[in-house]
Parts: C-alpha cells; sequence; structure tokens
C-alpha cells in the first residue's frame, strides 16, 4: 500500500464569488493573498506579542464542498476554500496547525494551514501566525476514517474496501509531513479490509487486526507495530482479545479499546506493552458496551461512552464507574472530550445541551469523592430538534488553548462560544451559511497571551 500525495490546483478566478448549494446558503468567498512557504523571513506576520492565542476555527457547510477558516476570539472570516466534495469530518493535526478536511466515501483527505504554529529555538518557543491556506498535500487511500491524535502524532485509518477487495492501512503523520508535502512518512498495510482503529506512540503503533475469515468487518485482535523508516513492523499481537472492537483513546501510560465485553487496556513502561482486560460492570445490560472512548495526556482517567451511558474509567486501578450526568431527555451524545488542559470534560447531547465536569484524578483517592463532579449544564437552543436539517446536528469543538469550547447551532444557524470556568455562553455569531462540522486550530501552549484564573 502506498498512499499518494498530489498537488490540487483550485482555481477561483474571482476576488469575491458566490457558491451556492446548501439549500438557500449563500456564502462569499474571499480571496488573501497567496503565503510563502514555512521558511519564509520571521518578520512575516510575526510579532512576538501579537501572535493570536486563542486560536481559529474551521467549519464546513451541510451539503456544500466550502470550508471556512474563522479568526478567534472574534470570529471574524478569514478565508474559504473550496474543497473537493463536501466534507464528512474535520479533525486538528497532532500539533493543531493544520484541519484534516475528509472526504471519506471519495477516498481523500486534503489539509488546511490555520496559519497559526509554534517553533522550538531550543532555549525557547517562538509563535508564528499566517493567513490561512489550502495545502497541496492529500490522502487517497481507500475511506480515510478514523483520526487519532497524540503528542504531535496524526494517525489516520482508512478502512478499505470489502466490494473491491481493498486492505485497510494507517498512515502516521507529523505537522512537517503536511507542511513540507512529504511522501516518506511511516504507513502501515493491512491484509484485508476492517472498521478499525490506530493510535500513535512515537515510533510505536497501536493498531487493530481482524481475522480476514470474520463475519463483522469489526476487529477483534490488538498488535504492537515499530516504525522502521517509512513502514511499521508487527512486533506483537496482545493475547487478550476484544471482541467487536469499536472506540480508543490513550493517556500517557495507557492505550484504551472498546470492546463488546469490556475494555482493553494496553500499559506502556518505555518499550514495555502489557495488555489486560477491564470487564463490563453490573450497570451494562443486553448490547450495551462502550464504543466510544476519550483520554487526555494529563488525565489519569479514560471516559467511555455505551449510548447514552457514561463512565469513568480508571486504568491503573482497573475500575470503571457509571457518571450521573443528569441527561434528562436526552438519549445520545453528540460531542466530548477533555477541555482545560485536561481540567474539565464536556458532553454536548441530543438536546443541545453542554454539560461539564470538572476532573480531580485521584485529588480525592481515599474518599467518596468522585473524579468527576458534575458543575453545570447550559441549554444551548429552545428549538424543536425535529426542525433539525436532514443530516445536521450540533457539533462542538474544543480549545486546546485556554477555557472555550465551541458549539453549532443549525437551527438557528449559530456558533456559540462557551466559557468553561464560568460555565456560560460568552458570544454568539450569526452564520449565513447550515454548519455541519467544526474543529479548532491553534498554538496549544502560546508563549503568549496565556489564559490564567
Amino acid at each position: 500500500m502506498k498512499i499518494q500525495t498530489k498537488v490540487a490546483y483550485l482555481a477561483l478566478a474571482m476576488s469575491a464569488a458566490l457558491l451556492t448549494g446548501c439549500g438557500d446558503t449563500t456564502v462569499t468567498i474571499n480571496e488573501l493573498p497567496p503565503i510563502v512557504g514555512d521558511d519564509h523571513d520571521h518578520d512575516d506576520d510575526h510579532d512576538h506579542g501579537g501572535v493570536n492565542a486563542a486560536g481559529r476555527l474551521v467549519l464546513s457547510a451541510i451539503d456544500s464542498a466550502f470550508v471556512q477558516v474563522l479568526e478567534l476570539p472574534a470570529k471574524t472570516e478569514l478565508n474559504t476554500f473550496v474543497v473537493s466534495t463536501t466534507p464528512s469530518a474535520l479533525y486538528a493535526s497532532g500539533d493543531y496547525r493544520y484541519a484534516a478536511v475528509v472526504q471519506r466515501n471519495d477516498d481523500l483527505v486534503q489539509f488546511i494551514d490555520g496559519g497559526l504554529w509554534q517553533e522550538d529555538h531550543v532555549d525557547h518557543m517562538d509563535d508564528f501566525q499566517a493567513a490561512p491556506r489550502l495545502m497541496p498535500f492529500q490522502l487517497s487511500q481507500v475511506r480515510p476514517t478514523h483520526f487519532s491524535a497524540a503528542d504531535g502524532q496524526l494517525a489516520v485509518f482508512f478502512d478499505g474496501n470489502a466490494a473491491t477487495g481493498a486492505a485497510a492501512g494507517v498512515a502516521v503523520l507529523t505537522d512537517a509531513d503536511i507542511g513540507e508535502d512529504r511522501s516518506d512518512y511511516p504507513q502501515l498495510s493491512l491484509t484485508t479490509h476492517q472498521h478499525g482503529l490506530a493510535q500513535p506512540r512515537g515510533e510505536f503503533l497501536i493498531s487493530s487486526i481482524r481475522d480476514a475469515n470474520s463475519s463483522t468487518t469489526l476487529p477483534d485482535q490488538v498488535g504492537l507495530y515499530h516504525q522502521h523508516g517509512d513502514h511499521f513492523d508487527l512486533e506483537e499481537i496482545f493475547a487478550v482479545s476484544c471482541p467487536n472492537m469499536h472506540g480508543s483513546a490513550q493517556n500517557h501510560e495507557f492505550i484504551a479499546f472498546g470492546c463488546s465485553d469490556g475494555v482493553l487496556l494496553i500499559e506502556q513502561d518505555g518499550e514495555t506493552f502489557t495488555a489486560s482486560k477491564l470487564a463490563n460492570t453490573d450497570e451494562f445490560s443486553g448490547s450495551m458496551r462502550i464504543g466510544t472512548l476519550a483520554g487526555h495526556d494529563a488525565a489519569e482517567h479514560f471516559i467511555g461512552l455505551a449510548g447514552a451511558a457514561v463512565f469513568a474509567i480508571d486504568a491503573e486501578d482497573a475500575e470503571m464507574a457509571l457518571l450521573d450526568w443528569q441527561p434528562g431527555a436526552a438519549t445520545a451524545i453528540w460531542g466530548y472530550g477533555f477541555a482545560e488542559q485536561g481540567e474539565k470534560f464536556v458532553l454536548l447531547d441530543n438536546t443541545g445541551a453542554l454539560t461539564i465536569f470538572n476532573y480531580h484524578g485521584h485529588e480525592h483517592e481515599g474518599s467518596d469523592e468522585p473524579a468527576f463532579e458534575f458543575a453545570a449544564k447550559l441549554a444551548l437552543t429552545a428549538a424543536n430538534l425535529a426542525d433539525l436539517p436532514a443530516g445536521a446536528r450540533f457539533q462542538l469543538a474544543i480549545s486546546a488553548a485556554d477555557d472555550k469550547v465551541y458549539v453549532t447551532d443549525p437551527i438557528a444557524r449559530q456558533l456559540h462560544t462557551i466559557d468553561l470556568h464560568d460555565a456560560e455562553v460568552v458570544n454568539t455569531k450569526q452564520l449565513n451559511f447550515i454548519p455541519h462540522r467544526i474543529t479548532w486550530l491553534g498554538i496549544a501552549e502560546p508563549e503568549h497571551g496565556h489564559h490564567d484564573h
């Protein structure tokens, strides 16, 4: 398997054009001057105190191939790009500089440079900013599906295709790979298609493995792979099985995978990896299983989602506890994640409400106080959810630089800014299109403009 990179030339021969195709949506595309490469003079758009610390947002529109970049905190429009087809998902790269614009059914991932990045100058870090741009770097393997970012790396899992016989595979990218349009980034070629997943761990990769004779597309084993140049070699298949695997996450010491019978936990100690199984608790019944996991390098716990049930998973102590997130009428979770450098956890549900937890880790070890403390619930809409446009739902983006999260409302065509510290909506922007996908880009730990409470 070789994932090809190619240059796409999109001709927008206009300074202001109108793009339609989202029902009655009208979007104005404002072309900005072209940006030179990363080897530009450091004086370009660089002010040691003036680099945007709040970051930028990337949004797509329902049933449209346009993608818009907004400057935070004011959410002003910086640029709008036309990609090849309607994006199915948006993800941030490993260091949050680039947005992966996923077009799954077209076997394509394009990348947009958000224009904010940081460079290590040995004795200090310098922050830089430039105008956004559509990158020449692309991925064009079959069915890009699961994206997992950790410690500056982004693992892209391609499911392959049962009908055509295309096998699954993984590409592991750094921001430098994307920015320099490299083709020698490490890749893993698997032997059959699968609805799989992978987690990058430096020179190692933890990836799902599926038996080609299995009756399901879901894998049931996990392999440890070691990078050698532009490829990965299999070092070990863990003996602990994970039937109907779906969902994965990692923190500083553990990698977790959701299984129908529990959670597979893999602990890393240097170059040694040890697998164990944390079985489902008595709160599970019927076909209930954890199919989504969230982790953070600064958090000792994982969060596991089993439908609308939320579980705190202590990997070190091998414990799983059901959280009362006061769901009310909610029956599904649409967005989730650790926020504020791992100090909070947020849930966006299908009533349009945002639930905020304070995360305490093992601060309360030995007491009855939970690691996740319910802090607040914000109702972000009073509209009838039956009025949601077809294919749309509320979407969540989490800042990696401060205590803000952003939620799109496709019914009202709005974009909300929520301050997690004060648990309140601090700003709402009216959009002239129906929002679909969203992600945050920026500098996770900016040298200037740190948020402080």
